[in-house]
């Protein structure tokens, strides 16, 4: 059984837009937001001037889609004057920090591989570092004290709006290993549509490798066309093929889509065995 956990949320400057400082109950890992605009404000806090994981967060000018740099500090407050000089799309920082300032080069280091790596996993924003990160070898129980430090690093920022850790659909291995999920598909007979969906918490996932029709339809929702365009611009869909998986809010946002038409998702989607979306949505009332 899964247990709850207890999110700390203080408001430094009284004011849901300013600087935040999160925790989380019987943890020692503590997160500072803090908006560019106001990184300035934070000269005086001692715990952003030793050694610290943090992100940057920001958004694509031409498409919008989320971007994420990942950085290790031994001077988070320092580190972020030089990202306001030399950085010009974030908009917000995260700074982690241990609490009981237990944290050392190496530490950190190995923080931010991870971080990096898990980040590039999960695939929901777009990595803005220039290079990989360089490993830190540390002892294998400093490792599990790290792993156990990453664990809380996601739901905090999760917490704070930010779901770069957070995958879309919980499993194990990869995109086609789903035997226990309901996997549901649209596909033509002429195969200009074959396509797959998973429903998941936030919504309706199309899948990676999932093919879709490219040309418009005189029944093609103007919203798709932008949408499909917006996704071919950022890389999702190359050659009519979804390259990473892809969150839709609702089936028929997603038949829509693939299919080049505006659909009833309930109707178009279906499992192996022909049962529909909304037959199963039916059942679940």
């Amino acid at each position: 059984m899964a247990r709850g956990k207890s999110l700390k949320i203080f408001m430094m400057d009284g004011d849901a837009a300013g600087r935040w400082v999160c925790t989380l109950a019987g943890r020692t890992t503590k997160a500072y937001r803090i908006p560019r605009a106001l990184y300035k404000k934070c000269c005086d806090i001692d715990e952003l001037k030793r050694p610290a994981v943090y992100l940057l967060f920001g958004d694509e000018d031409d498409t919008g889609r989320p971007v994420v740099y990942i950085g290790e500090t031994e001077d988070a407050y320092t580190r972020l004057k030089d990202h306001e000089d030399k950085k010009d799309y974030w908009s917000e920082a995260v700074v982690f920090v241990s609490q009981d300032d237990h944290f050392n080069k190496a530490h950190v280091k190995y923080l931010e591989g991870r971080l990096y790596e898990i980040a590039n996993q999960v695939d929901r924003y777009t990595v803005m570092n220039t290079q990989k990160p360089t490993s830190a070898s540390i002892a294998i129980d400093e490792q599990a004290e790290m792993e156990d430090f990453i664990d809380n690093v996601s739901v905090l920022t999760y917490g704070m709006g930010h779901k770069v850790f957070e995958p879309l659909i919980k499993k194990e291995g990869t995109s086609e290993d789903l035997s226990d999920k309901q996997v549901f598909a649209i596909k033509t007979k002429n195969n200009s549509v074959d396509a797959k969906m998973v429903r998941t918490i936030e919504g309706y996932v199309v899948l990676k490798g999932s093919k879709i029709r490219e040309s418009d339809t005189k029944s093609t929702p103007s919203w798709a066309k932008k949408k499909r365009a917006q996704l071919i611009s950022e890389g999702t869909i190359k050659d009519g093929i979804f390259t990473r998986d892809e969150l839709f809010h609702s089936p028929s946002g997603a038949s829509d889509l693939v299919t080049g038409n505006s659909t009833s998702g309930n109707k178009m989607w279906k499992t192996e065995a022909g049962i529909t979306l909304g037959e199963i949505l039916e059942k679940e009332k």
